[in-house]
């Protein structure tokens, strides 16, 4: 009798363990979304938006001016009594590797640098860092820091995307997963950092000249979702400015991941881009910037091991540069448009489960930093095309958009990281296909990249006054 009576009860408790599991599997996961992105709801609201945002952009002609700065952001190891506010810490993590290596020393410095433009009164602010992306509350110190003196709007961020440098910057599960535990007072340091960079730079406005061009580089660029048969955004596009009597600056921009080095290191580096950067400014070029281009899909390929490999690929992809700017025609008279929009998203359909399912996304947003009004930035002077998005684009995609742009005869540039983060965006043709990118990095499903797509192609279009 009593045995019956034990089985009665673990059937029972059986019973409502599996109910709830069944609850808590209904609750807490969600079918991939493949409806049209074209007939959702925030489809039609950016539509609408960036129609709104067109009627205010920016549009002038005239004499150009430009100025410079750049700042050391190497944090300070201190074992004892850190003071935050000068960039000593007791301990910061890479931002990169997983849940962040804590870094030892430095082996390269990292830098943050700016250029400012002005044309007949309009600004507007070039800022990349030697950081894995710009985190979304720096940028909001930054945007608190300088209100009524100069827009978020008119500032274009970028990162070199070196996976060793800054973590302990984003908040929740995913942030610190890749960079470790959020620590506020590194924020607070990076946003008064980048603010004061972006005050010097605008003071250093005087004449200045600009020129744009690009060169292919396939030796040192690789399709890291199907190899040799990917297609290849194998650009390394330059933007250069000249003051008059006074120093040159010059924009790299590179679709290749800044991934040489990896657990292995232990010390902040800039990784090729930094090489890349230290290589321009031995040559001649007083500030050398670096944005991370199309990255969703592109790797690096070069020679050598560990920081040899990255000093061959930023060295040779500067000899490549170099070719470039020896032979550049500058302009000093300049046609600038601006356009910043915001744009919504789709919910989230964050972290695989199945072809089918995907965690739902009430609860992959508790995972997640919270996002505040998402921008898409848009830059034309004379013929370059400037593109900054909020997510790492695939290369293939961006050939698309580029090819587009050099028939109908403009340059351009399309860069990622410009304060805040969507993942990888990468055709949809890869969504189902067994890759980090599409499978752990793809948070909104497999219409996102058509839809940003289509965005880009609709802010280009404004631009440049063409049908692409």
């Amino acid at each position: 009798m009593q045995t019956k009576r034990w089985q009665r009860r673990l059937l029972r408790v059986l019973g409502a363990c599996a109910i709830i599991l069944l609850l808590l599997f209904y609750f807490l996961t969600n079918t991939i979304s493949t409806d049209p992105y074209f007939k959702s709801t925030y489809y039609k609201n950016t539509v609408a938006k960036m129609d709104s945002s067109f009627l205010k952009k920016i549009e002038e002609n005239g004499p150009l001016l430009a100025g410079f700065a750049k700042v050391n952001i190497s944090p300070k190891y201190v074992a004892e009594a850190p003071d935050a506010s000068n960039g000593e810490f007791n301990a910061i993590r890479m931002a990169g590797y997983g849940d962040g290596q804590i870094a030892t020393g430095v082996h390269d410095s990292l830098f943050a640098k700016a250029i400012a433009l002005e044309v007949n009164g309009k600004e507007v602010i070039f800022l990349s860092a030697d950081m894995v992306v710009i985190p979304e509350l720096v940028v909001q110190k930054v945007a608190s820091n300088l209100e009524g003196t100069i827009s978020r709007k008119q500032i274009l961020f970028g990162a070199t995307h070196t996976h060793a440098s800054i973590g302990n910057c984003i908040p929740k599960f995913v942030g610190e997963s890749f960079s470790g535990e959020y620590q506020p007072e590194v924020v607070a340091w990076l946003g008064e950092k980048f603010t004061q960079l972006i005050l010097t730079a605008r003071k250093d406005k005087k004449l200045a000249t600009f020129a744009s061009d690009y060169i292919r580089v396939p030796n040192l660029i690789r399709n890291r979702i199907i190899g040799e048969t990917g297609r290849l955004n194998d650009k390394l596009n330059l933007v250069s400015f000249q003051q008059n009597k006074g120093k040159k600056a010059v924009i790299g921009i590179f679709g290749a991941h800044a991934t040489t080095i990896a657990t292995w290191n232990d010390k902040f580096s800039g990784d090729y881009p930094g090489y890349f950067q230290r290589s321009l400014e031995s040559k001649g070029v007083d500030l050398a910037l670096f944005f991370a281009g199309t990255v969703g899909s592109h790797s690096n390929k070069g020679k050598g091991e560990k920081f040899e490999k990255s000093k061959y690929i930023g060295e040779t992809l500067a000899d490549s540069a170099a070719v470039v700017i020896n032979k550049m025609e500058y302009d000093s008279v300049v046609q600038m448009t601006a356009i910043t929009t915001e744009i919504e998203i789709p919910e989230l359909q964050a972290f695989y489960i199945s072809d089918r399912l995907r965690v739902a996304p009430w609860a992959a947003s508790k995972l997640m930093a919270d996002m505040q009004t998402i921008y898409l930035q848009g830059v034309k002077i004379n013929d370059l095309v400037w593109l900054a998005m909020p997510y790492e684009l695939s290369g293939e995609y961006g050939i698309d958009l580029k090819n587009a742009l050099e028939v109908a005869g403009f340059n351009s540039s399309l860069t990622s990281f410009n304060g805040q983060y969507l993942g990888y965006i990468v055709p949809q043709k890869y969504y189902y296909f067994d890759t980090y990118e599409a499978r752990l990095m793809g948070w909104y499903g497999p219409s996102m990249g058509d839809y940003l797509m289509e965005l880009n192609f609709k802010l280009a279009n404004e631009l440049t006054d063409k049908r692409l």
